[in-house]
């Protein structure tokens, strides 16, 4: 009895700090150009250390910095480097959430898991690197579902750091190409800009449709029965 009301206190205290996360973010905005006027201010190595600062942060407790964060990313650094600092930033951010979520709110799940989530729960403990590493290359699915999805279930954390090692390069870079390329972002960019790149409007598409369809085209062992 008291290891469960120890669990269920760490879950509450999880659910805590995701409310927490989600109503700061639902408030805070930012100016893009001032952030773009701070990075100015430093050479180009201290701006890159303060971008990862501020994109790390803005998961935690201001998730609505990350996407203005990726346009002046682009736009500043490039195509190739802010893929890099993201990728580095979003490294720092699933290990803290899978962390988090594990040890915070796994016992407590585990235990009260029922119906038909008990059988997708246990899925995933035996979910295959390759269908993980193409779940986490789908931009439809936000990073923080998949951190969190994965630290509450029973699978390895060698398996999911894999997964974010491999997959979020592609992922990221699949934005912030074009970003860089449209200079920002606006309906009228994008339009115009695909109008004139077909080949990378193609691309995307192409890319999207892989990484939604094949991770049901791989085969997962079977859940046994208790």
């Amino acid at each position: 009895m008291k290891q469960t009301n120890k669990s269920l206190n760490r879950f509450l205290v999880f659910l805590a700090f995701l409310a927490f996360v989600a109503i700061v973010g639902i408030t805070f905005r930012i100016d893009e150009t001032k952030v773009n006027a701070l990075f100015e201010r430093f050479p180009l190595g201290y701006a890159a250390m303060i971008f990862v600062l501020l994109y790390t942060l803005g998961t935690f407790a201001f998730w609505t910095l990350k996407e203005p964060l990726k346009v002046v990313g682009a736009i500043f650094f490039g195509a190739y480097l802010s893929t890099g600092l993201i990728y580095l930033a979003e490294l720092i951010n699933g290990v803290v959430f899978f962390k988090l979520s594990r040890r915070l709110g796994k016992d407590f799940v585990a235990k009260k898991v029922g119906g038909g989530f008990k059988r997708f729960y246990e899925r995933l403990e035996s979910l295959p690197l390759l269908k993980a590493i193409f779940v986490r290359a789908n931009p439809l699915i936000p990073y923080r579902v998949f951190d969190v999805g994965l630290g509450l279930s029973r699978i390895s954390f060698k398996k999911f750091l894999l997964a974010i090692l491999i997959a979020s390069p592609a992922r990221i870079f699949w934005l912030q190409f074009p970003l860089a390329a449209m200079r920002g972002f606006s309906i009228e960019k994008m339009l115009t800009y695909f109008e004139q790149n077909m080949a990378v409007a193609l691309t995307m598409v192409v890319y999207i449709v892989v990484v939604c369809l094949t991770p049901f085209l791989i085969k997962q062992k079977p859940v046994k029965e208790d």
